[in-house]
């Protein structure tokens, strides 16, 4: 059970929740995926599916279930793809499309029950426990204040797909962090993730795919990040600007180092990657 926890001295909130700890895989024994096609018993019963097939059956090519071990209530998980091994740079890309359309589904569905969170951890470093490639929506109560970022000024430039750019904001805590927005004089006819239509959705995945594979590229070509297996969060955010516009981001963190003990400490973020030059070497993947 989700247990909110208020900081008085800091004006902060914390989620203590012990099942967590008791997630598959955590405890390091052997066990049969429960993301993988066949396993569809070993989750909870499905509430959306893109495929052909019954419901908790196999012909899936993408399945959203509730979490079996939630932070927040609800929070669903969604399986990219029946492949285990599989992800987003792999993938054709009507996979991404579809996928794109899934998590615009569940927000719609969930957006009543309060602020609705989407985000993929990929890989251990990125606090992923278990590999077959998955998204979560989890839905924080609107009395709850969260601390997700502005949108940052567009600088840094990588790549522009139709209405959408992404970028290395000056303000990036992470290298090669990089962040998908619509384009200047597109935010207000594009002021919604939960509305995009076809085409946009067409557009989004084709430079998410983009974006994900050229951090891959940068991570193989780099024998100081290679040493470590490749991975990354990513997490959709929709920020109130104004009363008539929402501004909304695709925020892109490679995990290709590890936080330490001045950045605990202090809340100072180190970046040993320069923005500018994270673009330029990312516009040349």
């Amino acid at each position: 059970m989700t247990n909110y926890i208020f900081d008085s001295s800091k004006t902060r909130w914390m989620v203590s929740n012990p099942a967590r700890n008791v997630r598959t895989g955590m405890d390091g024994k052997k066990f049969r995926c429960p993301f993988c096609s066949g396993s569809e018993g070993d989750t909870p019963p499905e509430v959306y599916r893109v495929g052909e097939g019954e419901k908790d059956k196999t012909g899936w090519s993408i399945r959203v279930f509730a979490n079996l071990f939630p932070i927040t209530e609800p929070h669903e998980v969604i399986v990219h793809s029946p492949d285990h091994s599989k992800n987003i740079e792999d993938f054709p890309i009507e996979q991404v499309e579809d996928l794109i359309k899934t998590y615009i589904n569940r927000y719609n569905a969930l957006k009543e029950k309060g602020k609705v969170f989407i985000f993929h951890n990929y890989g251990l470093i990125s606090g992923a426990s278990l590999p077959h490639p998955h998204s979560q929506i989890s839905v924080v109560p609107e009395e709850i204040p969260t601390n997700t970022l502005p949108i940052q000024p567009v600088v840094n430039i990588v790549e522009q797909v139709g209405e959408f750019v992404s970028y290395c904001p000056e303000y990036s805590e992470w290298s090669y962090e990089t962040w998908i927005t619509p384009i200047k004089n597109e935010e207000l006819r594009i002021k919604n993730f939960k509305n995009l239509n076809e085409n946009q959705v067409k557009n989004l995945a084709r430079i998410l795919q983009s974006s994900i594979r050229k951090l891959k590229k940068i991570y193989a070509g780099n024998s100081h990040y290679s040493k470590k297996p490749f991975g990354y969060n990513y997490y959709i955010s929709e920020k109130f600007a104004s009363t008539s516009s929402v501004h909304w981001y695709l925020r892109i963190i490679p995990r290709f180092m590890e936080r330490a003990g001045f950045e605990l400490s202090t809340g100072i973020m180190v970046n040993s990657v320069e923005a500018k030059r994270a673009s330029e070497e990312l516009r040349n993947m």
